[in-house]
């Protein structure tokens, strides 16, 4: 009789050998199937043009040039995901919020934009544009809005066509929105009696006084120490009474002061 060490037995179990193989397998199918899928993806999306932007539509372009508004929305288009795939051109992956906020910070007489995209191939882009209130003067002239911002470089020029502020204030870079407010109340009024400006100026040492040039030769002094709305109040009354009074040549005063709340001074 023979007798065996169990210690030495080698013992192999197919049937789990098997099942390893057969799992692995499996796995690598998955694995592959999963790839071959996010492959296809991914050449569905962004290799195949399925969903590329083929088609773009800008309204309200004025101030600023088409050509200097592409080289922005080029730009966006053509950027690349880890320098390989140039996703913005899909329309569904374009950031459009990115691009709005890259527009209006490279673009400032542009107030607004919205966009549309409409699948598979279109983009639609409504930019709206700040309305040009006049030119102020600081430094060097630019075109301002109502509120205040500017933009652009312009002309120094006078003439009621276009409100212009001479602003010879120094060490002043941004528009008191305070002062804003009340020469566009008097450029507005003033236009309701047929009296235009010509030009605004506003000192070096400024402690509240400005100047509006008329059209008819002579300046206004106002002051933003009392009300501007009745300062003018009290214009139109003056105006009035002198228009009604006997014409002895004309009236043509070298300037009205009005700076002085409810009194007028002419010379």
């Amino acid at each position: 009789m023979q007798v065996y060490d169990a210690k030495n037995i080698k013992y192999k179990d197919g049937l789990a050998e098997k099942r390893r193989k057969v799992f692995v397998v499996k796995a690598l199918f998955f694995i592959g199937l999963v790839l071959a899928a996010a492959g296809l993806i991914l050449y569905l999306l962004f290799f195949s043009g399925f969903l590329d932007i083929r088609e773009i539509s800008v309204s309200g372009l004025d101030k600023v040039g088409s050509d200097e508004f592409n080289y922005g929305l080029n730009k966006r288009l053509n950027s690349k995901w880890l320098g390989l795939i140039e996703y913005q051109k899909n329309v569904m992956f374009f950031n459009s919020d990115a691009f709005k906020a890259e527009i209006l910070a490279s673009f400032p007489e542009i107030k607004d934009m919205s966009m549309n995209k409409e699948l598979p191939h279109a983009l639609n882009i409504d930019v709206t544009e700040r309305e040009t209130a006049g030119i102020w003067c600081l430094t060097s002239c630019k075109y301002f809005d109502r509120e205040g911002h500017t933009w652009g470089e312009a002309a120094k020029s006078s003439g009621f066509l276009i409100l212009v502020v001479d602003d010879l204030r120094q060490n002043v870079q941004e528009i008191d929105p305070g002062l804003l407010a009340g020469i566009m109340l008097i450029s507005e009024r003033l236009k309701e009696i047929n009296i235009f400006i010509n030009k605004f100026t506003i000192p070096d040492k400024f402690i509240g006084d400005f100047n509006a040039l008329t059209s008819n030769g002579y300046e206004l002094l106002f002051s933003t120490d009392s009300d501007i709305k009745r300062q003018l109040e009290v214009l139109e009354i003056f105006l009035t009474d002198k228009r009604d009074d006997p014409p002895v040549g004309g009236f043509h005063p070298q300037y009205i002061d009005l700076r002085i709340n409810g009194r007028i001074y002419y010379k």
